[in-house]
This record gives structure tokens, C-alpha cells and sequence, in this order.
């Protein structure tokens, strides 16, 4: 920092493809994750949303909610936790102008700051007179010389067209229409979901994502593709016939840039926000560069009927081996094993899994907490924390998968014993939040954050809530996280687009409380369209159908009038109040798990697992409710025929 002349030092949590991985610690420039690798336990968590910021004498790590109690548990005295988002808590500009002087510098790769941002505190720091400057190299690069892990030399592979519903020739052709009605003879895609759906190809550079580092200028007449020549098969190559292929290289990509926008009309289209400043700065003028979200972003986001095919199908063969799972591990614990922990049932779920078709790993590192680790939200079980499940609290299992023909997320809480009638209540308010969001019909134009609220309400009616968004779009073969839409409380992003036909996305409210348990139920929806009796201002309504299917209510007793009445209710029917819920709610996990047995019970049957069938159609049964008198008074009893809400029907229906 010194011998750059800068005062302070900012490392994002993006690499220079604009997008965070967590554990990703192969790029050529540094991320915050990396700061996690090249510290250990010195350091922060490593996390999909943190930027570490440096001054000559402390530093500071800003995050967001899903990592609070983590960062706390981990970080040493070195660090300064920032809860962003929270009051009180100052932004880096703010933190920066009360730490340094006039006249400091704080420096930035401009490899790792998109546009907006570099601008945004370029301006606020401005305002202390401090500067915001691009330095030469990254520091962090400068200082971990050894240790690094090497780049990956993982082949790519192409995704064929039964997969994909549409060749990478037409998806060009679809580009340059919009380059020609936006009077652009440029884009640069950085962002590697992008890259790997535009061209139809796939790779295995990014741990849980089939991605390959590559950038990619499209013009009129021309493709280029940044990317290792030696990652490439014959199959590739023929695949991309008249693409030129360039070195995957930075500095060759922004000489890149700055030939096109010399050339006569140049107007190179850059996304505010996907592209970093780098890209920006080799441009050199405005009036060369157009500023547009990417053209790449929303036709991504809506799957063609191939890929919504496709993303069905694989949500089965994940249903299939989650059911699986489930049912193994409801017997260990009742058999008594102490040999079940956190890690060991991950490395189980991952068998049933890979016994799948067209399996290719998980889309994330798989969430398994057991009673307090559950309330770390995005917990990954080591042998440090590993806890032993029994029967004594919940247990959480977030799990995605990688398929040829989809990506899937899927969450489920369970518990194996008798939860409190306070864990029942929270359970029951998140599993009534995600119906309610489900069953939500709206006006097309509906951006994701107004809907956040219908899958909180119920747990605002007790004072609960959770801290992070209700729902993110997923891609087929690509992201578990993708864009541009989302739905999440909290201030409008200008890149978000609003919840549209074809769009698949996670229905995943929660509840934690730090040191005793975590509940999360996730669920994934497609949008479709909604036939409404209106059609006021003949705007168009949107409703959602479910993809997944799981169990949802096997593990969660109800706490009613049958338990008063020292009714025998099945052992597993422990975590949901029905008492508190309506009938339409009831109507809607009746059909949802009616789903349940119909279509993962018809793959566990054709796949021969007749013991996990016959426990399916044992837990799915429609729950019916009846009045019962009980001391005089009308109490409501559930004759909970089997609700199988344990797995909150680990099948996310798509």
C-alpha cells in the first residue's frame, strides 16, 4: 500500500467477472474469499457477499445478515465486523472518511469494481476529498506468492440442443438484433453464467458450477471467445466453427477493447453493473460506451419449454434420492446410531445422489446443522463443528444438485424426537409463509420484492423474521443464484426485473435463533401464467407452480386438541400446528403432496426402492379436519392422516 501511494485498500467479494463464488480461490485477481484462503483463521469468513476493507492499522469485513453469527464466531481481533444493513452501521465510504484524511487515496483492482460502484464511492469519498484510484496490480497478488492453488485445466464440454431447446447460433443472432435496435457494434459479456449459456457450453473451472473462465466480445460480424485453448476438444472446436479463440487474459481482453472503440461509430455496450471498470476506462469516452443492463440476463432467466422440461425432471431425480435420504436417516436415529453426524449424512446424501441420472455434483456445499449450528444460516458442517443428530432438535439440510438437464435447491428441517411447542409455532408460520407465496397471484410487471412480504406476514404476526431474502431465480445447468430477478425485502437494485412466465425461483423463508436451532423450508416455483375472471387495464397476471416435491410435514406434531386428548398421533408427525392454519392451506400441502406420490413415488417405483415408496404413501396422506368437543368447548382436531411435513415435501414443485 505503501509503495502504491494509497492510504487504504478495498478487495470485493467479485472476481473480474463481476460475480462471487464462495471458496473460489483460483482467479487471477484476489477476491475477499480469498483473503478467508490466505489467512485461515485469521480471517473473516469466506463468504458470497463480503468485501474486507484495509487501512495501515485495522480492517474491517462488511456482510450481510446470512453471515452475522458466523463472522462473529470466527474472526479474530485483527478484524472489525460490519453488519451491513444494520443501524448504526457506516458504509465503507463513510467508515473510510472517518478513518483517514484529506488527500488519502484509497485503491481498488478495477478488474473487481463494476461501474456503478467505482462511480458511486468515487463521488462519496470525494465529498472528505479523498480519492478513489485504480491501482497498477493487485495488492493481495503482490503479497501471496506461495500457497496459491493453480487454475484449473478442466476440459469444457458442449451442452447439446436437447438440453438447451436452442443453439448457440440463434442466441448470437437474438444478441445482434438487440446490438442493431440499441445501435451498439459491441458487447462484452463477462459474467460466466453468461458466457456458458450464450455459447452452449459447460465446464468444471468453478466448485458446484458448470462454468469455465472465458470473456466473449460479440459484434456484428464477429465472435471472440477469451479462453485457454487447452481446455478445448476437438467436439468444442467444431462446435464453434468461425469463433475467433483469443488467450483467456485481461490485459489482452481491455487491448481488445480499446481497438474496437477507435474503430469509425464504435458504441461498445457495457453493463453498469456486470461490467467492471476496467472495461470502462479502456473505452476512454463516454460517448463510446452505451450503458444498458445486459441483453444476456432476462432470456437466460426464461427457460424454453426444453429447459423448463428439463429442470422439472431433474427436481424428480433430486426429490428421489433427498426422499432417500430422509428415510435412511429417520431409521439410523431411531435405531440409535451415534455414528450419524452433520458430515456423515452429507456424504450420504451425496450416494443417493450420484446414483441418479445425469448427476454432475452439487449446485452449492451442502447446508446440514443440526439444533444450533442450523441457526447459522449458511453453515458447512467441518470437523471443528460437527455435531451428532439425534433425536433432541431440528435438523436443517439445504441441497442443490447439478443435472445435464437442470439445477436444483431444495431445503428441508426436520426433527426426530418431540420439538417445543415453540419450535412447532415457528415451523408452522414458516411453512404457512411459503404456501402463501406460492398461492399469490399478481400483474405481470410485479418486481420480486413486493412479494417478500406475503411470506413473512405470518411470522411478523409473532414478532419473528428472518434475515435474508425469501427467494432467488435459478438456472437450468448453470447458477443455483441467477438473475435479474429476486425476491427480497429491502431497497430496489436497478438491474432487478420483475417475476415472469418461465422464471424458476425459491420459495425459502426461515427462522433462527442463535446457540438453540434453525428452521428453513425451501421449496422451488415456476411462474406460469394465471387465468383471472379480470383483466383490469389488460394487464396480464402471474402465479407460481411448484417444482419440487419433498415432504413437509412428517417431523412436526401438531399441536392440537390431539395431543390435549392424548390422542396417538404417528411419530413422525411432529413439527406443524395445523390449528393455526387455513383450509386453503391445508387444500394446498393435501395437493402438494398428492404431487408427492404421484410423481416421485412413480420414479421410486420404476427405480425399484418399494420400502421408500410404501414410507411415501405413508407420510403424503391428505391431512382432514374435524370439530371435536373437548371440555365443553369446540377445539379444531386434526386427524393428521400421515402429514408428511417433515420433508416439507422435498419436492420442490417445478
Amino acid at each position: 500500500m505503501r509503495a502504491e501511494g494509497v492510504q487504504a485498500y478495498i478487495i470485493p467479494s467479485v472476481d473480474q467477472h463481476m460475480v462471487s463464488y464462495l471458496n473460489l480461490v483460483n482467479m487471477l485477481q484476489i477476491t475477499s474469499n480469498d483473503v478467508h484462503t490466505y489467512l485461515g483463521s485469521r480471517a473473516p469468513p469466506a463468504s458470497t457477499s463480503s468485501d474486507a476493507v484495509v487501512i495501515m492499522d485495522k480492517a474491517g469485513m462488511w456482510t450481510d445478515g446470512r453471515y452475522f453469527n458466523q463472522a462473529g464466531m470466527q474472526m479474530d481481533d485483527n478484524w472489525t465486523l460490519m453488519k451491513d444493513g444494520m443501524p448504526g452501521t457506516p458504509s465503507q465510504a463513510e467508515w473510510l472518511a472517518k478513518e483517514l484524511k484529506a488527500n488519502d487515496k484509497v485503491g481498488v483492482d478495477a478488474n473487481l469494481f463494476s461501474i456503478d460502484r467505482f462511480e458511486t464511492m468515487h463521488k462519496e469519498l470525494a465529498k472528505s476529498n479523498i480519492t478513489l484510484t485504480a491501482v497498477t496490480e493487485n495488492l493481495v497478488d503482490e503479497i501471496w506468492t506461495e500457497g496459491r492453488p493453480p487454475l484449473s485445466n478442466a476440459t469444457i464440454f458442449v451442452l447439446e440442443m436437447r438440453y438447451t431447446g436452442k443453439s448457440w447460433e440463434d442466441k448470437i443472432k437474438d444478441l445482434r438484433e438487440q446490438l442493431i435496435s440499441n445501435r451498439a457494434t459491441a458487447f462484452i459479456v463477462y459474467k460466466l453464467d453468461e458466457v456458458a449459456w450464450l455459447l452452449n457450453l459447460r465446464g468444471k473451472d468453478v466448485p458446484s458450477n458448470p462454468f469455465f473462465f472465458a470473456f466473449v466480445i460479440v459484434t456484428k460480424d464477429e465472435v471472440r471467445v477469451y479462453v485457454d485453448d487447452s481446455k478445448l476438444t476437438n467436439d468444442v472446436k467444431k462446435h464453434l466453427k468461425d469463433v475467433e479463440i483469443s488467450p483467456y487474459n485481461t490485459s489482452v481482453l481491455i487491448a481488445d477493447i480499446k481497438a474496437e472503440a477507435v474503430k469509425p461509430n464504435a458504441k461498445i455496450w457495457l453493463s453498469k453493473y456486470a461490467s467492471p471498470y476496467s472495461a470502462m476506462d479502456a473505452i476512454g469516452k463516454q460517448d463510446k460506451v452505451l450503458l444498458k443492463d445486459s441483453p444476456i440476463a432476462l432470456p437466460k432467466s426464461i427457460k424454453n419449454s426444453i429447459e423448463i422440461k428439463g429442470m422439472k425432471n431433474a427436481y424428480l431425480k433430486d426429490n428421489v434420492a433427498m426422499v432417500e435420504f430422509f428415510y435412511w436417516l429417520k431409521n439410523e436415529v431411531a435405531k440409535g446410531n451415534s455414528g450419524i453426524t452433520e458430515m456423515s449424512s452429507v456424504t450420504k446424501l451425496e450416494e443417493f445422489k450420484s446414483a441418479q441420472e445425469g448427476y454432475q455434483g452439487y449446485s452449492f456445499d451442502t447446508i446440514a446443522g443440526f439444533g444450533p449450528n442450523g441457526a447459522i444460516i449458511h453453515y458447512r458442517p467441518e470437523e471443528s463443528t460437527n455435531l451428532k443428530i439425534t433425536d433432541e432438535n431440528t435438523f436443517l439440510v439445504d441441497s442443490g444438485s447439478q443435472f445435464l438437464d437442470g439445477t436444483t435447491d431444495t431445503t428441508r428441517t426436520v426433527h426426530f424426537g418431540t420439538p417445543t411447542p415453540h419450535q412447532k409455532d415457528a415451523y408452522t408460520r414458516v411453512l404457512k409463509g411459503q404456501i402463501d407465496l406460492a398461492l399469490t397471484v399478481f400483474p405481470e410487471t410485479t418486481q420480486g420484492r413486493f412479494l417478500d412480504v406475503v411470506a413473512r406476514k405470518e411470522l411478523w404476526r409473532n414478532g419473528l423474521d428472518y434475515r435474508h431474502g425469501t427467494g432467488h431465480g435459478i438456472g437450468m445447468f448453470l447458477g443455483v443464484h441467477e438473475g435479474p430477478q429476486k425476491i427480497s425485502i429491502g431497497c430496489p437494485k436497478p438491474w432487478e426485473k420483475p417475476v415472469v412466465p418461465g422464471m424458476f425461483q425459491s420459495d425459502e423463508p426461515g427462522y433462527y435463533e442463535d446457540g438453540k436451532f434453525g428452521i428453513r423450508l425451501e421449496t422451488v416455483i415456476m411462474a406460469v401464467d394465471a387465468e383471472t375472471k379480470n383483466t383490469f387495464n389488460d394487464v396480464k397476471y402471474v402465479k407460481f407452480e411448484p417444482v419440487s416435491f419433498i415432504l413437509v410435514a412428517e417431523h412436526m406434531k401438531a399441536l392440537t386438541m390431539i395431543d390435549m386428548c392424548n390422542q396417538q398421533v404417528p411419530y413422525w408427525k411432529k413439527l406443524i400446528d395445523v390449528s393455526i392454519m387455513t383450509p386453503k392451506e391445508i387444500d394446498w400441502l393435501n395437493d402438494y403432496h398428492k404431487q408427492c406420490r404421484e410423481k416421485v413415488g412413480k420414479m421410486l417405483k420404476d427405480q425399484k426402492k418399494e420400502d421408500v415408496y410404501k414410507w411415501l404413501v405413508e407420510e403424503t396422506e391428505p391431512i382432514s379436519t374435524t370439530k371435536t368437543e373437548v371440555n365443553g368447548g369446540q377445539m379444531l382436531a386434526v386427524s393428521l392422516v400421515t402429514i408428511s411435513f417433515s420433508f416439507l415435501s422435498l419436492f420442490s414443485l417445478l
